[in-house]
């Protein structure tokens, strides 16, 4: 009685109270241990039955596929065998050809039918098999001894018009090889089958594909046609011809299932001609060999398992003051960044209308970020009654993506206050950008100038997603990519122009709007956000902006954003009932050309109605102008353009001469000196003399590779 008192002493102690409970854990997991023995055993079998339908499904579409690129290559070369069809002598060609394209095809052959060429016999059936030197060994093999017309292959494909692949056969006495033949039908211009056209595809190659990725050690694979023949065996390496013949007795019916605790056999069909038949075989030892040897092992890692626990439980308590540290952690970052992200916001445009007094224009901008803080930007002013706007997406996203949207924010404020091209705003951003760039870090980027009095848009576009044009139809924005800003330090970029009618808007947005995905990653793409548009042609800007917000929120049906959408649409509505006269011409650098010049300007002055004393000093004015540019603006001996543009609304007219020459500002050159005699003093400047004195405004800028001088006088 003192040993079992002891007993129960020791079990109510801390330490024994322990090790009971570990002894019925132990039980308990033991129990476990059984079902779950019989569960994976389940498992095992199922997991078997799922990897032979992998297995033999990979097989049969590797099969097909072989077999489809001999299809390939003779539809691809039908055509050739049909254009040749009055040269029979050209057969030989065409099948070498064939042949060429399919290192799985040996030979060769077309048999036409009987007196197609009476110069070459009743029958012929020219032939073309590739050789050990890499050569072709050519022959006419039809004769007496080889009627190919009797040959069910050939009559089949004659009476159905239908493609055929033949059953295996080996070919050849010295090394014979196993070959299938694919018979195609060749017709003539007329449609009329005329040949069967055969290539002979080698089969040695199918064993060692059908037994290349076996999923267990001992397991094998083979292939039987549509009579129960073997097609390909595997190596016998893998199996031996008896037990091989045997499983293929068992598929064909010939003799009762194997026992399934020993060997398990699975099949399937080709889903294509030829309905060849893939066999799989699996020694069910080797399936089920790693569960048994689990179960062996169990019993020590129930045993590991259990002394772990203790130290698990703690560790499980550090991890949890871990964690409640981590937690904390993060609330303070998403609280800065909840700061970050209302200061990224107040840096964008956010008073909407911005130009409540201003009848001319409509704006509404918006950005949404994926994460707290994004890297899209949008932004837009007004000066000198010019439009600058931008729109730009920062590859990335979060803080290092919204780091560099504000320096891309400020930096286009800081050159836009005193550059009007967009491509020289461009080119200033983009070496900016390039200066440390070590992040590699790239921004696409799209800046724009509307003049508000002509509507003349002046563009550049660095790699962005082109705007869309909203005026009776919606189109994109014919503009030029460029590489992104901060890719090339030297990279040029091209500017463009065009002219916008009143009530034509421009819709700016980033790839987050047209890549928007679903719930089963379909994108929005650009074809929807059309759509949208053109069902909006006459909703105001924000109209138009919360019409796509709303689309794509319907579209993505709560899927997570995975970039930042920004919008930025622009509606230009100024009237042209006010334009009394616009007119173009465009003269070359031949001197000549300068009496057309002379017609241009009276007719703009009878329009206009000026006097004949303004009409005369605008004409040499301008005629002093042009011939300083024909003379001077391009190098000696290159050909050039001028172009002459009139515009008025009746209380203004408007000149702009602008060409494509060397960069020049006329309005930079000293005034000549008029008191001089003419011989005395230099050359030129007369013209800008009588600009400047019955001009209103004379002003010069360089517009991409343009230069455009700007002349202005009030008419009233």
């Amino acid at each position: 009685m003192a040993f079992p008192g002891k007993i129960r002493q020791f079990f109510r102690g801390e330490f024994g109270t322990g090790l009971g409970i570990i002894i019925i854990a132990a039980l308990l997991v033991e129990m476990i241990s059984i079902v779950q023995y019989n569960k994976l055993s389940s498992l095992f079998y199922h997991d078997m039955n799922v990897r032979s339908r992998i297995v033999l499904g990979s097989m049969a579409d590797n099969i097909s596929h072989t077999l489809e690129l001999a299809e390939t290559t003779m539809r691809e070369n039908e055509w050739e065998i049909r254009h040749y069809l009055p040269y029979p002598d050209s057969m030989f060609n065409a099948i070498v050809r064939l042949i060429d394209d399919n290192r799985h095809v040996v030979g060769g052959c077309i048999g036409f039918v009987p007196d197609y060429y009476r110069s070459k016999g009743r029958l012929f059936e020219p032939y073309v098999a590739k050789t050990g030197d890499n050569g072709y060994r050519m022959e006419q093999i039809a004769g007496e001894d080889h009627d190919y017309t009797q040959t069910p292959a050939f009559r089949k494909v004659l009476e159905t018009g239908r493609q055929l692949w033949s059953d295996p056969y080996m070919y050849g006495a010295d090394e014979p090889m196993s070959l299938t033949t694919y018979s195609y039908p060749i017709s003539d211009e007329t449609g009329k089958i005329v040949a069967v056209c055969g290539l002979d595809m080698d089969l040695s190659w199918l064993g060692d594909t059908l037994n290349a990725r076996q999923p267990y050690p001992d397991s094998f694979a083979f292939m039987l046609n549509d009579e129960g023949d073997l097609v390909a065996s595997p190596p016998l390496s893998r199996a031996s011809a008896e037990l091989v013949n045997q499983v293929a007795d068992v598929v064909n019916g010939k003799c009762p299932p194997l026992d399934e605790k020993k060997i398990t056999v699975r099949q399937t069909r080709m889903r294509r001609a030829p309905y060849w038949t893939l066999v799989q075989v699996y020694p069910t030892a080797e399936v089920f060999a790693p569960l048994q040897k689990l179960r062996r092992e169990q019993i020590l890692w129930i045993l590991s398992g259990l002394l772990i626990m203790f130290f698990m439980i703690e560790r499980f308590a550090h991890k949890e003051r871990q964690l409640r540290a981590v937690n904390m952690e993060q609330a303070r970052l998403g609280g800065e960044l909840a700061v970050a992200k209302r200061i990224q916001m107040e840096m964008l445009p956010e008073t909407f209308p911005p130009y409540p007094e201003r009848k001319d224009l409509d704006i509404y901008g918006h950005l949404v970020p994926a994460l707290e803080v994004g890297g899209d930007l949008f932004d837009f002013f007004i000066r000198d009654e010019k439009l600058f706007f931008c729109i730009g997406d920062v590859s990335g996203k979060g803080v290092p993506s919204a780091m560099l949207m504000s320096v891309m924010h400020s930096l286009f404020r800081m050159v836009s206050e005193s550059e009007d091209s967009p491509s020289r705003i461009m080119q200033a951003l983009n070496k900016q950008l390039c200066r440390d760039n070590d992040a590699n870090m790239f921004v696409t980027f799209f800046s724009g100038v509307l003049d508000l009095k002509s509507g003349k848009l002046r563009f550049c576009n660095a790699g962005h997603d082109r705007p869309l044009v909203v005026g009776d139809t919606v189109e994109e924005l014919k503009a030029v990519s460029n590489l992104p800003l901060g890719v090339f330090d030297t990279t040029e970029f091209d500017e463009q122009e065009c002219l916008l009618r009143s009530g034509t808007g421009i819709v700016l947005y980033t790839d987050g709007l047209t890549e928007a995905k679903d719930t089963q990653r379909q994108q929005f793409t650009l074809s929807r956000v059309k759509e949208v548009v053109s069902n909006c042609l006459d909703v105001s800007a924000e109209q138009l902006v919360s019409a796509l917000e709303n689309e794509v929120g319907n579209f993505t049906k709560g899927a997570p954003q995975s970039d930042d959408m920004t919008l930025l649409t622009i509606r230009y509505m100024r009237e042209d009932e006010g334009v009394a006269l616009r007119e173009k011409i465009t003269l070359t650098t031949d001197v000549k050309d300068v009496e057309r010049l002379g017609v241009f300007i009276k007719s703009v002055c009878e329009r206009i109605s000026a006097d004949a004393k303004t009409a005369a000093r605008l004409r040499l004015g301008l005629e002093e102008i042009v011939v300083n540019v024909m003379s001077y603006a391009y190098p000696e001996g290159q050909d050039g353009y001028v172009d002459i543009e009139a515009c008025s609304d009746g209380k203004e007219l408007t000149l702009t001469v602008s060409d494509g020459g060397i960069e020049f500002d006329p309005t930079a050159v000293a005034a000549p000196d008029t008191d001089l005699a003419a011989e005395d003093r230099d050359q030129g400047g007369l013209g800008i003399l009588l600009a400047r004195s019955m001009m209103d405004y004379v002003g010069y800028e360089r517009a991409g590779d343009k230069n455009v001088l700007t002349l202005k006088k009030s008419l009233i």
